[in-house]
């Protein structure tokens, strides 16, 4: 049987995510990829670009393409309806939280939408095919390296204000730790991130995030929200604990409590005291959230997907 061709529509490079990669290297352990970035082309006009994503389709044989969304860009309703009919479309989003208004009227052009835990229920509830898919399951990268423990905590990402407060807690309590994000040296790279994660006993994922005052989101009437973070999958696959803020994310991807969670600073210290106290117990926790994450492995993943899409039939309008 011939592998089947993905063609993936990104908006442009990220220069320190790279989740370009990561949705790349993904799909390549199923089908042959190919890609592009719109903003390599913004010298011609919308249809000029359509119709050049329309010959790529042709010439490469596509079976199903993937845009990217989230922010108000080319990529937007019009501009997909102007892609041939003939392949799977299908719209990919890190950020739907804030997106969704915006990303929901784009969707009613795709086939299918990859977004978060949450976001995929309100596709859904619309009559939107949506699944969850992680961007950050590179178990080529993420994984156990077998690196002796010797850092207790580490907070990695960029820098928030909750987690300078989260930071004098574990300084009060004369807890060492690691803060780091992406632009130090020490963790500038995905690469020497997964080994930092690898040689700490905890790792502190923090899931507020700002809603913002954009007019299109409901939300932005509440300053905070608890939102899905790719890191508790990062730090499973490299077998090392992650004690997280709680979020109905979390909960939803470890339904059986293999995620330890904390909803106020009291939780949170007393989480960390706790398997920094006792090696039996942090042990026990971390095979356990590690297995857990396993399912969320790109090796793993990349087959329900594939089912996914195969299942997905193309959308008459």
């Amino acid at each position: 049987m011939n592998q089947e061709s993905i063609l993936i529509v990104f908006k442009d490079k990220k220069k320190v995510t790279k989740n370009q990669d990561f949705w790349i290297d993904k799909f390549k352990k199923k089908y042959i990829v190919h890609h592009l970035f719109l903003y390599d082309f913004l010298h011609l006009t919308n249809k000029k670009i359509a119709e050049l994503v329309n010959s790529k389709i042709k010439n490469y044989n596509i079976n199903i393409i993937l845009f990217e969304g989230d922010h108000i860009s080319l990529i937007d309703y019009n501009f997909i309806k102007n892609i041939n009919d003939d392949v799977k479309k299908g719209f990919f989003l890190g950020d739907d939280s804030v997106w969704h208004q915006v990303n929901l009227i784009t969707a009613s052009a795709c086939d299918f939408v990859l977004t978060d835990p949450v976001s995929a229920y309100k596709f859904e509830e619309l009559g939107i095919r949506s699944i969850f898919s992680p961007v950050e399951g590179n178990n080529n990268i993420f994984k156990d390296y077998k690196n002796k423990k010797e850092i207790d905590v580490l907070f990695f990402g960029r820098d928030k204000t909750d987690r300078n407060d989260y930071i004098r807690i574990l300084e009060d309590n004369k807890i060492k730790y690691l803060s780091v994000n992406p632009y130090m040296e020490i963790s500038n790279t995905i690469e020497k991130l997964a080994v930092l994660i690898n040689k700490s006993k905890i790792v502190i994922n923090i899931s507020k995030s700002l809603n913002g005052n954009r007019f299109f989101n409901p939300s932005s009437k509440f300053k905070f929200g608890y939102y899905f973070k790719g890191r508790p999958l990062m730090v499973g696959l490299c077998k090392t604990l992650c004690i997280s803020e709680y979020s109905i994310s979390n909960e939803i991807l470890y339904s059986n409590k293999e995620l330890p969670m904390f909803k106020n600073k009291d939780e949170f210290i007393k989480l960390v005291k706790l398997y920094l106290s006792n090696s039996k117990k942090l042990e026990d926790a971390t095979k356990l959230f590690y297995e857990s994450s396993l399912k969320y492995s790109d090796d793993y993943y990349i087959e329900i997907l594939k089912i996914f899409f195969d299942k997905t039939n193309k959308t008459i309008i």
